[in-house]
C-alpha cells in the first residue's frame, strides 16, 4: 500500500495504518461482526485509543484527530452495564482492536519508551477460572482464529494468546494467587462488583478493592501514560464496588427520567385490570468527571445491546421487579442476599420520628404511657462502632387468622425512640452516659420491664442499674431475633421510628452461610441490633392480659372511621394478612 510505503519514508513509527473501528469490527478482512450500538462502538474506542497525540492527527487530520485523542483517551473505563448487554462481546472486540493497533506499529515497546522487543500483556480478569474460560477467552480467541488479519500471527495456548511482537492477551480469574510479573498494558477486571469478599481479613482478601489496587497500581507502573484500567459489571447492590467507582467519577451529570408501560398480555381486552404496568428509572449523562482521562457510563441493557428490547425483560419486570431493576436497569434497591428483600416494607413501617436530637435529648412532646411496661436493649460499643439504645412496648395485642381452622393472638410492636453515640466524632463513650441516659427515662416516667445489654462489657453497667432496681441481662441479638423482627415487619406489626441511619443498616443486612444475620465489610448494624433487641424483649417479655377482650382480626375488618391516624406517633399501622410472602421471604415455600 502506499500509506505503507510513505511510513517506511518519513521514519513513521508504523508498519501499517491502522483502519478505523466500524472497518475493524464490521469488515470482512478483520472481525467480519454485525454492527455495534453507538454506546458498544464508544466502549471500544476507549478501549483501543492507545497512540500519541500526533500519530492520530496523522491520519484523521489536526481538529478531528485531536477531538479524538480527548474524547477516547482514558486511563480508567468504569462500565456499569445491566445484564445481557453484550459487555464481554464489546470487551473482546475493544481487546483485538488494541492488539491490531499495537501489531500495526513496527515496534510497540518501543513506540511507549521500552526497551526494543520488550513484553507488553493485556489480561482479562474474571470472577472464576470457569467464566475465564468459557466467556471471554472463548470469545476472544473465537474472533481472532475467523479473522483473515490475523492469520499467522498469533499463537494460542491454554489461557494465553501470545502475538507476534511481545504481546500476549491472558484470561485470568480472582482465585489466582497472583498476576505479578506481567508487563500490563491494559487490565479489565470483568464483573467486578461479583468477586467474592474476605469479610474474616478484608486488609489481605480478594476484595474487589483490593483486586482493583493491585492492577491499577501495576498498570500505572509500567504504563502511566496510555495504560487502561477497565470495569465491566452490572451493580450487585447499592453502593457495591462498580456503584461506587462510578460515583466517585462523577463531577457533575444531567438526570433525565424514563419510563416505559408493559402490557402483559397483548391478547387481553385493553381495560383489563392489571394487565398494565409501568416501570421509570432515571439515566444519567455525565458532564464532568472528579479525575481526567475517566469514561464512565451507567445504561440499561437495551440501550447498549442493539439486539435486544425492553420488551424482551417484560416478564422479569413482572414477576420480580427489584431483580430486573438490579440486573438489567443497573439499579440495585437492596442486596440479593439481604435479610430483608422489601425495602418498601421497612420504610412503610417507619411512620413516627424519631423523639430524640443530635444530643440524644428526648423531645418534651413525648410521654410514656401509664399503663405500659416498656423494653430497653443496648448495643455497647465504645471505640469504633456507634453505641446504640433503643426503647421499645407491645402496644396491643390482636388475633391473627392463620388458616381457616387456625387463630393466633400476636403481638403489635412500637419502637418508641433510639439514641446513639458515635465514638468517631464524640470520642470514646463513657458507659456511665449511656447508664445514666437509660434511667432518665425512668425519671420520665418510663416503666422499664427490663434492660438488656450485648455481651460486650456489659457487667458493671449491669451491676449499676441492678443496685439501683432495674432489671438486666444480656442478649445477643442473632438470626433467630431478626426473624422474629422479619415477621412484624412483613404482617405490619411493627412501628419504628423513621431513621436514615437504621433504613441504611437494616437494607444493608445481609445473610452469610444462612447461620447469621451481618453488615457489609464496611457498614453497621449497631442501631439495628438495638432496635431488634429492644423488639425481642418486648414479645418475649411483655404479659398478656388474658382478660383483654381482642376483637380485631384483619385490618381490613376495621372500618375506615376506627383506623387510628397516622400522625399519631403511638398508633401501629395496618395490620395485614402477609405470610405467604413471608414466607417466600424466607424461602419457606
Amino acid at each position: 500500500m502506499f500509506d505503507d510505503f510513505v511510513n517506511i519514508l518519513d521514519d513513521s513509527p508504523f508498519e501499517e495504518t491502522p483502519v478505523d473501528v466500524k472497518t475493524f469490527v464490521e469488515g470482512a478482512e478483520f472481525l467480519n461482526q454485525p454492527t455495534l450500538s453507538k454506546i458498544q462502538y464508544d466502549i471500544v474506542e476507549s478501549m483501543a485509543q492507545i497512540y500519541k497525540t500526533d500519530d492520530v492527527e496523522r491520519f484523521m487530520g489536526y481538529e478531528k484527530g485531536r477531538q479524538h485523542y480527548v474524547k477516547y483517551t482514558k486511563g480508567e473505563i468504569i462500565m456499569a452495564l445491566g445484564k445481557g448487554s453484550g459487555k464481554d462481546h464489546t470487551s473482546t472486540i475493544g481487546v483485538a482492536y488494541a492488539v491490531y493497533k499495537l501489531l500495526c506499529l513496527k515496534d510497540p515497546a518501543r513506540y511507549y519508551g521500552k526497551p526494543p522487543g520488550d513484553a507488553i500483556d493485556i489480561i482479562n480478569i474474571a470472577i472464576n477460572a470457569q467464566q475465564a474460560r468459557n466467556v471471554f477467552f472463548k470469545g476472544f480467541k473465537n474472533k481472532i482464529d475467523k479473522s483473515p488479519w490475523f492469520l499467522g500471527k498469533f499463537n494460542a495456548k491454554m489461557d494465553s494468546i501470545e502475538f507476534n511482537k511481545g504481546i500476549t492477551v491472558y484470561s485470568g480469574h480472582s482465585e489466582r494467587e497472583s498476576h505479578e510479573g506481567l508487563n500490563l498494558f491494559i487490565a479489565i477486571l470483568d464483573e467486578i462488583s461479583g468477586f467474592a469478599e474476605n469479610l474474616s481479613n478484608p486488609e489481605m482478601g480478594k476484595t474487589p478493592e483490593n483486586i482493583y489496587k493491585a492492577f491499577r497500581g501495576t498498570v500505572d507502573s509500567r504504563f502511566p501514560d496510555y495504560g487502561k484500567v477497565i470495569l465491566l459489571s452490572f451493580p450487585r447492590f447499592r453502593d457495591d464496588f462498580i456503584s461506587k467507582k462510578y460515583n466517585e467519577a462523577v463531577a457533575d451529570k444531567e438526570v433525565v427520567s424514563r419510563s416505559h408501560e408493559f402490557i402483559v398480555n397483548p391478547e387481553l381486552p385493553e381495560d383489563t385490570k392489571g394487565n398494565k404496568f409501568t416501570i421509570e428509572w432515571e439515566e444519567d449523562h455525565i458532564t464532568q468527571y472528579r479525575l481526567p482521562r475517566v469514561f464512565a457510563l451507567k445504561r440499561p441493557t437495551w440501550e447498549v445491546n442493539p439486539t435486544r428490547s425492553i420488551e424482551d425483560f417484560k416478564v422479569a419486570f413482572f414477576t420480580d421487579p427489584l431483580d430486573a431493576r438490579m440486573r438489567f436497569l443497573c439499579d440495585p434497591s437492596i442486596a440479593t442476599d439481604a435479610f430483608f428483600r422489601n425495602k418498601q416494607r421497612l420504610e412503610e413501617c417507619m411512620s413516627i420520628s424519631n423523639p430524640v436530637d443530635d444530643v440524644r435529648r428526648i423531645d418534651e412532646s413525648w410521654k410514656p404511657k401509664q399503663d405500659m411496661i416498656y423494653y430497653v436493649h443496648a448495643d455497647l460499643a465504645q471505640q469504633v462502632d456507634k453505641c446504640a439504645v433503643a426503647l421499645a412496648h407491645v402496644e396491643r395485642w390482636v388475633k391473627v387468622q392463620v388458616t381457616d381452622a387456625f387463630e393466633q393472638i400476636v403481638p403489635i410492636v412500637v419502637v418508641d425512640l433510639i439514641a446513639w453515640w458515635e465514638p468517631r466524632k464524640e470520642g470514646p463513650v463513657d458507659l456511665s452516659d449511656v447508664k445514666n441516659w437509660i434511667l432518665a427515662l425512668r425519671r420520665k416516667g418510663v416503666n422499664l420491664g427490663q434492660v438488656t445489654f450485648d455481651r460486650w462489657n456489659s457487667f458493671d453497667i449491669q451491676k449499676e442499674l441492678q443496685s439501683v432496681g432495674v432489671k438486666t441481662d444480656t442478649l445477643s441479638v442473632l438470626k433467630p431475633q431478626y426473624e422474629d423482627l422479619a415477621m412484624l415487619v412483613y404482617e405490619d406489626r411493627v412501628v419504628l421510628p423513621h431513621i436514615e441511619l437504621l433504613l441504611n443498616e437494616l437494607t444493608e443486612l445481609k445473610v452469610v452461610n444462612d447461620r447469621k444475620v451481618d453488615h457489609p465489610r464496611k457498614g453497621s448494624k449497631d442501631l439495628a441490633d438495638a432496635m431488634c433487641g429492644a423488639v425481642y424483649n418486648a414479645i418475649s417479655l411483655t404479659p398478656r392480659d388474658v382478660e383483654q377482650e381482642i376483637d380485631i382480626h384483619t385490618w381490613a375488618q376495621v372500618p375506615d372511621k376506627e383506623k387510628p391516624k397516622p400522625d399519631n406517633p403511638n398508633t401501629p399501622p395496618p395490620i395485614t394478612n402477609e405470610a405467604e410472602e413471608f414466607l417466600m421471604n424466607f424461602g419457606l415455600i
